[in-house]
């Protein structure tokens, strides 16, 4: 017994209040086909069904995706899927295929690979020229006993020497923090390399721009001041900086792995640097052979001096603006004006007491928000959906004189008529400025003042009329019959009303 004679019994079987045990004796089943049945409902059975088979319609092309699988390890479910639709008629699903070439690997002992990438050993740096930067993460757990705070860090290590310096902090690493690590890391090395190796992070490099890189503001202005140079790994090739790569992951088991967080930025990195200086620096490295301490009190003496920089650690943080006017901030959005997007497509933000300042790039202010502590809030004030940009009375005055002062009892009623909406029917009237010219205006400002219908509506409908077609009136021509000849008069045939007396009678 199969299908759905199997799944139907089940159910009469469930509904009679059988057992499982009993329903899969009676039936002479596994147990286990019982309970794949038991709570399946009929559009999940249906569904079921309809996948097993399409696997059974796989089953008949088992040997040739195995010769694909053989021959390509790393080809993946999809690609095979593609094959089988390129090269027979059948309607295969993605899905069921990948499931299907997932149970097939596991069968065949081939798991999903990628052809393993060729290396060669790179040769040693000279002092002084290289340094290599990346970031990392990781949850430590607090001092008080309860919860966790997630730790970011970036890891700088010299390429010749393999010196290393850690920064951290509790939020995320904007281009004004790694300024301000990168400070205290040339302060740490008291001196700076040549070379420095990133990685494409958005917080250093906005575009790659086809080999012409293009840094964000802060960090091109930082690096101009310093002098040192950027190199940039090309994107998905971590290996490139291997160095620093290795150290993000010293730092995560050898320092902060079981240590607990401080509830303090600088407590925590007081500690990194006692770390740095007893154990990271301290020991002899694996591939050198060396103790880095030792190896960078040679390289000191090539690393370059750092110039004396004002504010660069207090530089401003900013923040692109969204198309729809907002910012975020904390996994949160903050409205700004209507229109900053379309002016300034940048600005800055500073937090101070839980409030939320957004200034132009030029630090003046634009708006406040009181800092909201939850996630994926949107943050609006209601002024921000109008354009406060222009005062009304502003606006008010330059449509009077557009108008030579002839619909200033028209604009004056506007304005207390419909004082909410006194920009909106300024900026109507504007458009029909434009559209009509300044007589016709005047004259439908008139009317409405006189009518004392003061909107801008009604002035538009005025307008519209005024310029719409008017029917023609067709003018009846006397001479169109001519009635001075005699054929045109006709002389009508009278019954005798003797006619109609006798068709009463009938």
């Amino acid at each position: 017994m199969k299908g759905i004679q199997m799944y139907t019994k089940i159910q009469e079987m469930k509904a009679q209040g059988f057992s499982k045990n009993k329903t899969a004796n009676y039936l002479n089943i596994h147990r286990d086909t019982v309970n794949r049945y038991w709570n399946m409902t009929a559009d999940e059975y249906r569904e079921y069904s309809e996948k097993i088979k399409h696997i059974s319609v796989l089953e008949s092309y088992r040997t040739v995706i195995e010769s694909w699988i053989h021959k390509y390890p790393c080809i993946s479910a999809a690609q095979i899927c593609n094959w089988l639709k390129e090269d027979y008629a059948e309607d295969f699903k993605e899905r069921t295929v990948s499931r299907f070439v997932k149970a097939l690997r596991e069968q065949l002992g081939i798991p999903k690979s990628t052809p393993p990438r060729e290396y060669t050993a790179v040769a040693e740096l000279p002092p002084g020229k290289q340094m290599q930067v990346d970031f990392g993460e990781m949850y430590m757990p607090n001092a008080g006993g309860t919860g966790k705070t997630k730790v970011r860090f970036a890891v700088f290590v010299l390429s010749h020497s393999r010196y290393k310096f850690a920064y951290f902090q509790s939020r995320p690493f904007h281009t004004v923090d790694l300024v301000a690590a990168m400070t205290e890391c040339f302060r740490y090395f008291d001196g700076m390399p040549d070379e420095i190796v990133f990685d494409q992070d958005s917080i250093v490099c906005v575009s790659e721009n086809s080999g012409d890189i293009i840094l964000t503001y802060e960090f091109e202005k930082f690096r101009q001041q310093c002098g040192f140079k950027v190199y940039m790994c090309r994107a998905a090739d971590p290996e490139s900086k291997g160095k620093v790569e290795n150290t993000v992951r010293y730092v995560k088991h050898g320092f902060l792995e079981n240590r607990l967080y401080p509830f303090d930025d600088e407590t925590l990195n007081n500690c990194a640097v006692a770390w740095l200086e007893r154990t990271a620096n301290a020991k002899i490295h694996g591939t050198t052979r060396k103790v880095p301490a030792e190896v960078f009190k040679q390289e000191r003496d090539y690393l370059k001096p750092v110039p004396i920089i004002e504010n660069c650690v207090n530089a401003c943080v900013r923040r692109t603006v969204r198309k729809d006017n907002t910012i975020i901030y904390n996994s949160n959005r903050y409205s700004v004006p209507i229109g900053t997007y379309t002016n300034q497509q940048e600005v800055e933000i500073e937090v101070s007491d839980g409030i939320l300042k957004i200034y132009t790039v030029f630090h003046e202010l634009i708006c406040e928000h009181q800092i909201s502590v939850e996630r994926g809030m949107l943050i609006k004030n209601k002024n921000h959906d109008r354009d406060t940009s222009s005062p009304i009375d502003k606006i008010q005055s330059e449509l009077d004189e557009q108008l030579d002062h002839n619909a200033s009892d028209f604009l004056v009623g506007i304005r207390a008529d419909k004082p909410r909406y006194a920009r909106d029917q300024f900026r109507l009237l504007q458009s029909l400025l434009d559209k009509y010219g300044k007589e016709k205006l005047i004259i439908a400002a008139k009317f409405c003042t006189d009518n004392r219908l003061f909107s801008a509506n009604t002035a538009r409908d005025f307008l519209e009329f005024s310029e719409s077609p008017k029917p023609e009136i067709r003018q009846i021509d006397k001479q169109a019959i001519p009635v001075d000849k005699p054929e045109y008069h006709v002389t009508v045939q009278k019954r005798s009303l003797d006619v109609y007396a006798k068709a009463g009678d009938m």
